[in-house]
């Protein structure tokens, strides 16, 4: 059965702990690791994007990336890296690995290999988060100097302007540079599907969130807070958006019901659009660009004591994890708004949670199973030259291999996709429990003798060849010679005959 965790790490704490949703009970730990906020990435193991294979922080004190796996609490890889990183982030099919340092230097690596693919400035001051989209067809930066840009990955990993191939340090045009904020973006959130149909939420220190269309690039709404919004976050349908304000979460419905008067129904709408201004717990009498009656718009979850650093929802979009200063994480009930339980081992603030599906590793049926790690390569410092990329391949796991192809697809029938080819591993496993059942028995001595006699056969075969092979050449040699012989006797009878005559 499919259970979720969370992970929560702290900018003080060195320990991430992974913990139960349900019961808040802890179920493994990492040691050794200060991050901050946006500092810790999931990496999704390549071809099964619904689990976790790695764990990425950037330190705050050193440049150095520490890489966890299931497979130990301590350090699996040490990165040692040109700068410190601030922010990153992973694909979300487990390919790519985005960092981004405090000055807005943004470095992009292949995980796989640890190729170096780009280094530009991404922005002009500090990268405060790094998000790639569900399709990983883009990635999202958001930056202190009241910018968000989205880069088409494509074009960051294969440019296709020569003079920026040549020099891939150079900055490269973004797809789309959203300016509206007017003070630093604090976080991002990317909505589910691909880039012609994602919803993208960016949150600022200007008391807003902004609402926009990935496809056409174009701001649908702004929602105004009575203070700062730290952190955004929607639910797995997109019908409501959590943000916060330092201790408190504000929740919007972005659609709600109206009365159809012509039809005598309640129809349903959505907020905003067009770029209007939805105010949220403020009553906007002075400002007339907004909305007067949407003051009442949200409701709020007030439990922390301290500044809230991030959020996270379960995959059914029934409870909302919320982790703050106070060292607290807090499980609630999205319907009632009610907290249902803590998580109180943090020892300092709480600067990241995620909720995630239980890795492999972590079920009690882990010891019977052969899980294989993610493959990790050293990052490399430097970006390496087509001929240095193609001496170091990648390292790639394929997994489900072992299984025939139509128990994989669980064909029931014949059909278009079934094969009525038997399956080479099928043959092989009978071959091979036929073996094991015969040892120990009187067949398998026999088979042991059989086999004797086989082998001493063959060397007497291989010696008399031996033995026909040297007869056959001496034959030949002397056949050649007496040849050769009469051939120059001939030529001699003749050359007497010309001096004859």
């Amino acid at each position: 059965m499919a259970t979720e965790v969370v992970l929560s790490a702290s900018s003080t704490d060195n320990t991430i702990y992974v913990w139960d949703i349900r019961s808040g009970s802890s179920l493994f730990s990492f040691k050794q690791s200060i991050s901050g906020a946006g500092g810790l990435a999931l990496v999704h193991k390549p071809g099964a994007s619904f689990q976790i294979g790695s764990l990425v922080t950037a330190q705050v004190d050193r440049a150095v990336l520490n890489v966890y796996q299931w497979q130990r609490d301590q350090v699996m890889h040490k990165m040692t890296t040109p700068e410190k990183f601030v922010s990153v982030a992973a694909s979300h099919h487990g390919q790519y690995l985005a960092a981004a340092t405090a000055t807005g230097r943004l470095y992009l690596w292949q995980i796989a290999t640890g190729h170096l693919l780009r280094v530009f400035e991404a922005h002009y001051r500090r990268i405060t988060r790094i998000v790639f989209s569900n399709d990983d067809s883009t990635l999202l930066t958001a930056s202190e100097d009241a910018s968000v840009n989205v880069w088409l990955l494509a074009s960051l990993i294969n440019p296709v302007d020569t003079d920026i191939y040549n020099d891939v340090s150079a900055r490269p045009s973004p797809f789309y540079s959203w300016s509206d904020h007017t003070l630093a973006v604090s976080d991002i959130y990317v909505g589910h599907g691909t880039l012609s149909g994602t919803r993208v939420c960016t949150a600022s220190l200007d008391h807003t969130v902004k609402l926009w269309d990935l496809a056409t690039g174009q701001m649908l709404t702004t929602f105004l807070f009575p203070k700062p919004v730290s952190s955004v976050i929607m639910n797995p349908a997109e019908t409501t958006l959590f943000a916060v304000c330092e201790d408190k979460i504000h929740a919007v419905d972005l659609y709600r019901y109206r009365d159809d008067q012509s039809y005598k129904i309640v129809a349903t709408e959505s907020l905003g659009g067009m770029g209007r201004v939805e105010s949220v717990g403020i009553k906007s009498s002075n400002t007339p660009s907004v909305n007067k009656d949407s003051y009442s718009l949200g409701v709020i979850y007030s439990g922390h004591t301290g500044s809230i650093h991030s959020l996270s929802m379960s995959f059914d979009g029934t409870l909302l994890i919320s982790g703050s200063d106070d060292g607290d994480c807090i499980v609630w009930d999205v319907l009632s708004r009610q907290p249902l339980r803590k998580f109180t081992l943090h020892k300092g603030p709480v600067t990241h949670v995620s909720c995630f599906l239980r890795p492999t590793e972590l079920s009690p049926e882990a010891a019977n199973q052969s899980i294989i790690p993610m493959p990790w390569q050293q990052l490399k410092r430097t970006i390496l030259t087509a001929d240095e990329e193609y001496k170091n391949p990648p390292k790639q796991v394929i997994y489900d291999t072992h299984i025939d192809m139509g128990k994989h697809q669980q064909l029931v029938e014949a059909g278009p996709l079934f094969s009525t080819l038997p399956s080479e591993y099928v043959s092989m496993k009978k071959a091979e429990m036929i073996i094991k059942e015969t040892e120990g028995d009187e067949k398998y001595i026999q088979l042991q003798n059989r086999i004797v006699e086989l082998q001493s056969e063959f060397n007497r075969i291989n010696e008399h060849q031996q033995k026909s092979k040297a007869i056959n050449d001496e034959l030949y040699t002397l056949v050649v010679d007496k040849f050769m012989e009469e051939r120059r006797k001939k030529r001699r009878l003749e050359d007497e005959d010309e001096d004859d005559e």
